[in-house]
């Protein structure tokens, strides 16, 4: 590493904004270590990873540190010790999951097996050092030095990424024994199996791994790399647990799975060069979820040679086209830089999983193809449905259109659609029916290249059946048949605490039943959307308008909030609000508000929209209380169940109070630094929320093309729609001047706080005037209020309706 960069990974860190003198591109403003540390007030931390990948990409290389426990980033900011470079991450969720195959460079003397007795890392005396004044990062690349400070000990170490391939650089010290390690059971879960191979003719390591249990679920997944170095090996071996082999070509390790899997398989190769005169060894690795010789071809695709330079500025290049869908510019620098470090975020998730010929393993454990296009995994559903899915639809329709085959083909592979799906797994993680709602959305923001009776159908079949997976190990909708005969998820079924075999409930238990019922209206509404918009549907559209309305039987009049009810329909004696359960990671006040779809029904129930506007007044003027978190009165925009709260003011006459709470929340959360992220990122979630909020617009109704209007944060901002462009100017915007105080679409004066997706994919120009104090009058006429949706609400004549 030179000093230049030393001293700039210095600079980045820091200062946490860059100097832009020199900047010319978007990639420049990107910070990937954004969200590594837990900040004040945060819920749980980012949990992203600094390292070299792709837009969507397979691979993710990138460090994993020690000591604090693992995470689905891998890397904690606060540590200070690095047990390897691994190739496959998750993008911000809670829970730990891939990490698979750590790379190691070592100069260490390997006498015995490089794993403790019990542990899936490496011994300590093979995790070195590092520093975050010798460590930088950009889009599609990392760099970091290793045991700074001790000269003779340093290993420099450069990282680089296609979609599917890794390339890493590791400059050696002048020393005999140069090593690197590959401990194919190191993954962030528990392995059952790994395996390494050696073909020291070839300078080729492969290998495989079958880890899984994502928050505590069961599927697991199996995945296998094929590495090739740079230069002829001068030693080689492997390990199986805390046995060495010195010169052998294999070795694996298997365990049978584990419902709570407490160990995992230890297997491992290593290969050792002369750096005495040749410091740097290099490393190209193709990863496969179907096969060795899948990952090989991989590698033969995309990184033929060992041109390290040329891989780095591709993957720039990509980076520049993908953060190019969306040209902001006039504004402060660190505003800049944070908001194309969330939009870099946001195009981390979710995964490619087919290889370049096109195949992959599907839900049913069957190898299938594509046929042409993208297979994707990964999808937070929880999450994503509610900004992420409909930035990606705005922004790339065709590749968010794959994304929604992709949920389909899962359907058709085991019989429901997902909830959180990773690798070719089932996962039911968190609460809901998420693929309802992220197929409606992509459809109204313009990615609808995909079979509509296929989706419909799977859709309302997941909605009015018990969808089990062939080993019922998933069920899509848990307590449907009482929903369907109650309107809501009973409290009789929760079961209030966490199964052992499933972090959020068993298949046949119902966790958080009040925020269920929610979840699954919502759902219902989006189906309703999606039949009269795309299906024509009008019968579908009549039964899940009216099912849309159930967050209603769940409201106390007695308290003013929603809560959870018995079957007999009597509400729980003696609820509290804060703690009484039946919500996930959140509380009753918290979850009042997610009825986006109807926020004019919900102010009626509170008391008229004076009365409405006045208690989310009150919850929003404190964000993210440190005392309360999910037990909280207060908003918890580091969360998902209360990130539409801000714009509800659009709805109750009050959109300056929207204006100032968006304001706020992204000045006071987000920022281009380590601890800059309010929250879990949930594989680009949070950081979609910010996109859109400093844009000045957000999809608040799930399954439509409504999008509420806040005042924008740049003078200046482009947006690539299809063929179309989007201008949005905002005269006087800086950090300060956060009110509306005029308006004009296409040159035209509007004096409402919305508009819809079909108003700008015909190009559009909006020009917001802004200032420091609130124009109360504008948009807050009855007539101006964005739309709610109730089931006495006539069926939408066309995918454009409002």
């Amino acid at each position: 590493m030179s000093r230049r960069l030393c001293s700039a990974a210095l600079v980045g860190i820091a200062l946490a904004v860059p100097s832009h003198a020199a900047a010319t591109t978007r990639a420049d403003y990107v910070h990937p270590l954004a969200g590594t540390r837990p900040g004040a007030n945060t819920f749980g931390g980012g949990h992203n990873f600094p390292g070299a990948a792709l837009p969507f990409g397979m691979v993710q290389f990138s460090p994993d540190t020690s000591p604090a426990e693992r995470h689905s980033g891998g890397y904690d900011f606060r540590d200070s010790h690095i047990s390897g470079f691994s190739l496959t991450h998750l993008s911000g969720a809670g829970c730990a999951l891939y990490g698979d195959f750590p790379f190691l460079p070592t100069i260490e003397r390997i006498h015995g097996s490089p794993t403790p007795h019990g542990a899936a890392g490496l011994a300590s005396k093979f995790q070195p050092g590092f520093s975050h004044s010798e460590e930088a990062a950009s889009p599609g690349y990392y760099t970091v030095r290793l045991n700074p400070g001790q000269r003779r000990r340093q290993i420099d170490v450069e990282l680089t990424a296609t979609t599917r391939t890794g390339m890493a650089a590791f400059k050696f010290p002048r020393t005999r024994r140069a090593s690197v390690l590959i401990n194919a059971g190191g993954s962030a879960r528990a392995d059952n199996q790994s395996a390494v191979r050696i073909d020291p003719a070839a300078r080729e390591i492969t290998g495989s791994a079958s880890s899984g249990y994502f928050c505590a679920q069961r599927p697991r997944y199996t995945v296998y790399f094929a590495a090739r170095f740079s230069r002829p090996f001068s030693g080689f071996g492997t390990w199986r647990q805390q046995a060495l082999s010195p010169a052998s070509t294999s070795a694996s390790d298997d365990k049978p799975p584990s419902v709570v899997p407490s160990n995992t398989t230890q297997a491992g190769a290593y290969s050792t060069f002369n750096a005495r005169h040749e410091r740097t060894v290099k490393v190209r690795v193709g990863i496969s979820f179907v096969s060795v010789d899948g990952a090989k071809a991989n590698l033969a695709a995309e990184a033929p040679g060992f041109g390290f330079r040329r891989i780095r500025s591709k993957a720039r290049g990509r980076w520049n086209r993908a953060l190019g869908s969306i040209k902001v510019s006039g504004g402060q620098r660190r505003d800049t830089a944070t908001f194309y470090t969330a939009l870099y975020h946001t195009l981390l998730a979710p995964r490619t999983f087919n290889d370049v010929d096109g195949r992959y393993i599907g839900m049913d454990g069957q190898l299938h193809s594509t046929g042409g296009g993208t297979k994707y995994a990964d999808f937070s559903g929880w999450d994503v449905y509610r900004s992420e899915i409909p930035l990606l639809a705005l922004l790339m329709p065709s590749r968010a259109s794959e994304m929604v085959r992709s949920l389909l083909t899962d359907a058709a592979q085991s019989g429901c659609l997902p909830r959180w799906p990773y690798a070719n797994g089932q996962s039911m993680t968190m609460v809901g029916d998420p693929s309802d709602p992220i197929i409606a959305s992509a459809a109204a923001f313009g990615a609808s290249d995909f079979d509509v009776g296929a989706a419909l159908g799977a859709m309302v079949k997941g909605a009015t059946q018990t969808c089990r997976s062939p080993n019922n190990l998933y069920v899509e909708r848990q307590g449907l048949d009482q929903y369907q005969a109650l309107g809501y998820v009973p409290w009789d079924l929760d079961t209030k605490t966490r199964n052992a075999n499933s972090l959020f409930g068993s298949p046949d238990s119902v966790w958080a039943s009040a925020a269920t019922t929610l979840e699954y209206q919502t759902a219902d509404f989006a189906i309703a959307q999606f039949a009269a918009r795309f299906a024509h549907d009008p019968a579908t559209y009549s039964k899940f308008i009216e099912r849309s309305g159930n967050w209603r039987k769940l409201f106390n009049p007695a308290s003013g909030f929603i809560e959870p009810r018995y079957a007999n329909g009597s509400f729980v004696p003696g609820y509290d609000d804060l703690n009484g359960g039946g919500f996930a990671e959140g509380d009753a006040v918290q979850y009042t508000w997610m009825v986006p779809h109807d926020p004019a029904g919900l102010a009626s129930m509170i008391g008229g929209p004076t009365a409405a506007a006045g208690r989310l007044d009150r919850f929003l003027r404190v964000l993210n209380s440190a005392s309360g978190g999910t037990d909280s009165d207060h908003a918890l925009l580091g969360n998902e169940p209360t990130l539409n709260t801000p714009w509800l003011f659009d709805w109750f006459g009050e959109p300056f109070e929207t204006q100032a709470a968006v304001r706020r929340a992204i000045l006071q959360l987000y920022g281009p630094y380590p601890t800059g992220y309010p929250g879990n990122d949930d594989l680009g979630e949070l950081s979609s929320w910010y996109v859109f909020g400093a844009l000045g617009i957000y999809p608040e109704i799930p399954g439509t093309g409504v999008l509420a209007l806040s005042s924008p944060l740049f003078p200046h901002a482009r947006l690539r729609i299809g063929r179309s462009t989007v201008r949005i100017d905002a005269r006087g915007a800086t950090p300060a001047t956060r009110f509306i105080r005029g308006l004009r679409l296409n040159g035209h004066r509007i004096d409402q706080p919305w508009t819809t997706y079909c108003t700008l994919a015909r190009g559009a120009r909006l020009r917001f005037a802004l200032g420091r104090r609130p124009k109360r009058s504008w948009g807050a006429a009855a007539a101006a209020q964005p739309p709610s949706y109730g089931p006495d609400r006539p069926m939408p004549a066309s995918a454009c309706a409002n």
